[in-house]
């Protein structure tokens, strides 16, 4: 593997399990004129929960060097099971990859400009869906994580509020959070319902005393209205996730504003009353705000992200929260997969521990706001 040293690599130990997004590399040309991807590698660990534990805190130190890399966690040797996890990350097309890792050992961190050419994902592709998709279990494409990583990645660098919901500038201080002892979290659920995994998920929740948000998709919420009915009667926040889970940003104004409508309409039948809006995949543009604007509503994203959609492996998932679950989170996650209920209850004592206490992400919302600067909460 041809490497350029930019500093001295730490190497914790060694590793667990794949990784959970597509790879973004960055490809160049060498001096034969052949294309060459280029990574940034950060070390190796003993399991994949640590490498994403040690991105975390490389976000931290050194936030403004890394605000435009893409992480990824890899197997070290994937013919060895117990070979270890190697973090890497890759700059964005229009970095210079070589420059970042100088800029990065010049702050004083460390890293490596490796050829990811050679290297394999730590994880295949998602696997084969569990039920078809009569049952609202969506297959993710490699485009498609990327961008929700994005999502994440956004979240750390905006003010809580905005990472939510796009389009709002209000800002709360940190300081105004720790003087109302703020400690909310929400965990929310996208697509189905799912005829067997949703009333599993809704028997878990009632048991453990939480109240979530589910954002069902439109044209499998109207063959399953008696979940939707359930979820409503049990205290539950019912949003809207489309008619069809399209990406929202190749519709126009009107299209869009017709996948919105008509999922209403298909949730209010069933006794649901919508105003969240998460476009799929996270995928939305200025038309799609000016849509939900329209059907008086407001968009919402999240800022952790499971990945149970990629991994559908409740340890997976759980290795992942661990990594970075804590008070303030809005976690996604997936209605339609039987590792998402297996996860959940150890989800919900992970995140109590932490001090969070669970709300409807309306709720989340609408305490975030109160707590804003009173002229941009008055806006």
């Amino acid at each position: 593997m041809a490497s350029a040293l930019c500093g001295a690599v730490a190497i914790p130990a060694q590793a667990a399990d794949p990784s959970h997004l597509a790879t973004v590399t960055t490809v160049r040309k060498d001096a034969d004129g052949k294309p060459s991807a280029k990574m940034l590698q950060f070390g190796v660990y003993r399991t994949e929960a640590d490498a994403w534990v040690a991105w975390k805190a490389v976000v931290r130190r050194q936030p403004d060097m890394v605000a435009d890399l893409v992480p990824r966690v890899f197997m070290q040797k994937p013919e060895v099971p117990d070979s270890g996890f190697v973090l890497r990350a890759a700059p964005l097309p229009d970095l210079d990859p070589n420059f970042v890792c100088r800029r990065i050992v010049g702050g004083g961190g460390s890293c490596l400009v490796v050829d990811a050419a050679v290297e394999q994902p730590a994880t295949a592709a998602p696997a084969a869906v569990e039920d078809n998709d009569h049952n609202g279990v969506v297959t993710y494409s490699p485009d498609q994580s990327r961008e929700m990583q994005e999502i994440e990645r956004q979240a750390a660098r905006l003010s809580r509020i905005a990472a939510i919901v796009p389009g709002n500038d209000a800002r709360v201080d940190i300081g105004a959070l720790k003087a109302s002892r703020w400690n909310l979290c929400s965990l929310t659920f996208d697509d189905g319902p799912h005829p067997a995994v949703t009333p599993r998920i809704l028997d878990i929740l009632r048991v453990e005393g939480v109240r979530a948000t589910f954002f069902p998709i439109g044209n499998v919420a109207v063959r399953h209205p008696r979940i939707i009915q359930r979820i409503v009667q049990e205290g539950h926040e019912v949003g809207n996730h489309s008619l069809t889970h399209p990406n929202m940003r190749t519709l126009t104004t009107e299209a869009q504003r017709a996948q919105i409508a008509e999922t209403n309409r298909i949730l209010a039948a069933a006794g649901a009353d919508p105003v969240l809006f998460r476009p799929p995949a996270g995928r939305w543009n200025n038309d799609t705000l000016t849509a939900v604007d329209q059907e008086k509503m407001s968009p919402a994203l999240w800022n952790v992200d499971t990945r149970d959609w990629f991994t559908r492996d409740a340890g997976k998932i759980m290795a992942q929260l661990e990594a970075t679950g804590t008070i303030g989170s809005v976690v996604l996650m997936h209605t339609t997969y039987n590792a998402t209920a297996e996860a959940l209850p150890r989800a919900i004592g992970l995140l109590r521990t932490r001090g969070c206490r669970f709300v409807t992400l309306s709720e989340w919302i609408t305490s975030l706001n109160s707590l804003a600067t009173p002229r941009i909460a008055q806006r």
